[in-house]
């Protein structure tokens, strides 16, 4: 039986297992995959900490203290922004250790080019120093980060460059500022792969080739191997979002997963078995349920028809009727 998962169609016989401080803010469209995936690998302070020191200029890590990054519980989004907003909250001291400064990152990803990215990014910034404020804080600088993986080229820009035909009396009243722009598609895959931690080196190969189908399934294996050893729950993260960013066939997933080794073989099919199980779980129950509204079955006949228990589809009818 076919069972479709996150938009690919899988067949379980095949899937099963014998075949101061500074604040970083994580930002993205809610429940895209996208921002599903970043705020997954973004949760470990390991994984973090690597990224930051990877797309970093050397004169900002000069002066933190990244030995004493935590994460942290706060946010500083304001209750507007988080109905089109996530983040992720880092703290560490500055590397002078004089004073209470604290310095935020912000870090947003985006997978199209948006010309009016630095009048959301400002606002960002401000919620966070209104948010300081309102607890109390003395107001923090916020350092964006910009993180692109899309087609299209994407320039650099800052607020000042939406304002056409200002004069230099009338440009001082535009609240500009920079931000750090880490665009994926300009940086070659040879020198992601060569980052220290290969899990965040193979998460940002998913990411750069997540909208190249041809050249993302051609580094599958790469992207996979790179991975290595991680906590599942990454693993399960990165198996997901690639092949689902991939696109490819049932019987293209089969033959890949057949030439890897077998570790990481292994590895991929315990995800899978989750995953297939999970959408044959989903699919009887949509099925139950539209018997139920589109029939004058009784329970016992449903049941017997979708090879499921009477109890299962009492428990389904009853349900329906307290919606």
């Amino acid at each position: 039986m076919a069972t479709n998962i996150a938009g690919c169609e899988w067949e379980e016989s095949t899937m099963s297992r014998g075949s101061g401080k500074f604040y970083l803010c994580l930002m993205g469209e809610q429940a895209s995959k996208h921002d599903t995936f970043i705020r997954a690998i973004m949760g470990n302070q390991q994984i973090a900490l690597d990224y930051f020191r990877s797309c970093l200029p050397v004169y900002l890590l000069d002066k933190l203290d990244f030995s004493t990054l935590r994460q942290l519980p706060d946010t500083y989004v304001s209750k507007e922004l988080q109905k089109s907003i996530s983040d992720i909250v880092y703290a560490c001291h500055k590397a002078d250790g004089v004073g209470e400064v604290k310095i935020s990152l912000l870090i947003e990803h985006k997978s199209y080019v948006d010309k009016f990215t630095p009048i959301q990014i400002g606002s960002y910034i401000f919620s966070g120093l209104l948010k300081q404020i309102s607890s109390g804080e003395p107001p923090s600088l916020i350092i964006p980060i910009l993180l692109y993986h899309g087609k299209a080229r994407w320039e650099y820009k800052t607020l000042s460059s939406l304002f056409d035909g200002l004069d230099a009396e009338l440009q001082e009243f535009v609240p500009n500022y920079e931000y750090i722009f880490h665009d994926l598609g300009r940086i070659p895959d040879e020198q992601i792969q060569a980052l220290r931690n290969k899990f965040l080196a193979a998460s940002l190969l998913a990411m750069k080739h997540s909208v190249l189908k041809s050249s993302l399934n051609a580094l599958i294996p790469t992207i996979l191997t790179l991975a290595g050893e991680i906590d599942p729950n990454l693993q399960t993260s990165l198996i997901v979002y690639t092949f689902v960013s991939s696109e490819l066939s049932e019987q293209q997933i089969v033959e890949l997963i057949a030439s890897l080794p077998t570790q990481i073989k292994d590895t991929i099919m315990s995800t899978l078995d989750v995953f297939v199980e999970k959408g044959r779980k989903e699919g009887i129950e949509n099925a139950v349920r539209n018997l139920i509204k589109q029939s004058l079955l009784t329970d016992e006949q449903i049941a017997t028809a979708l090879e499921v228990t009477s109890e299962y589809v009492a428990d389904l009818r009853r349900q329906m009727r307290q919606a």
